[in-house]
């Protein structure tokens, strides 16, 4: 399993992990593909887009799209990279959000690919990452102790009456990235 950053060009069963995650679920948010409003090939230029300062929408932070390709190089899962937080993602959705199709999950992927996320996180320079979560999402909650994650504390969002547990994972040095 690895970890390949979103380029315009699809890897096998990404239409199918798009179609699997929809609207979202669990607090990780759908895409404009699954209703309709980009295209497959929009929605890839809108992921290699998302890094580039300069093409950022106001309110955005630089953000790395990720898939998550099994040993065939199937796309089984999908990781959101924030390169840093805004005070909305320091409420809710951290650095990190990642997702698994439901025909996928139960083999560990989810320990795996946060534990990729977080080197990938440290490479940028950060020194802890946050990650929030539904208090209700069991697994998710493990995948996060797992991997070293510190709960802080309960949120409610006052706009939805939502609640998010988060927790703060502190990095292992890395190498930064070659510019």
């Amino acid at each position: 399993m690895k970890l390949e950053a979103a380029s315009l060009t699809p890897p096998p069963g990404l239409r199918e992990l798009l179609a699997d995650l929809g609207a979202g679920e669990n607090g990780f948010g759908g895409t404009p593909v699954h209703n309709g409003e980009l295209t497959l090939e929009a929605y890839l230029q809108q992921c290699c887009d998302m890094p580039d300062p300069a093409k950022l929408q106001p309110g955005l932070v630089r953000q790395t799209i990720f898939w998550v390709l099994d040993a065939d190089g199937v796309a089984v899962g999908m990781v959101r990279l924030r390169h840093c937080l805004n005070d909305k993602l320091r409420f809710h959705g951290g650095h990190i959000g990642y997702f698994i199709r439901r025909d996928q999950r139960g083999r560990g992927y989810g320990t795996k690919v946060l534990r990729l996320a977080l080197i990938e996180l440290g490479r940028l320079g950060e020194k802890r990452a946050l990650v929030t979560v539904h208090p209700n999402n069991v697994a998710s909650i493990r995948v996060i102790e797992r991997n070293g994650g510190c709960l802080e504390n309960v949120v409610t969002d006052p706009d939805t009456g939502e609640e998010y547990r988060k927790y703060w994972i502190h990095l292992e040095p890395q190498e930064p990235v070659a510019s």
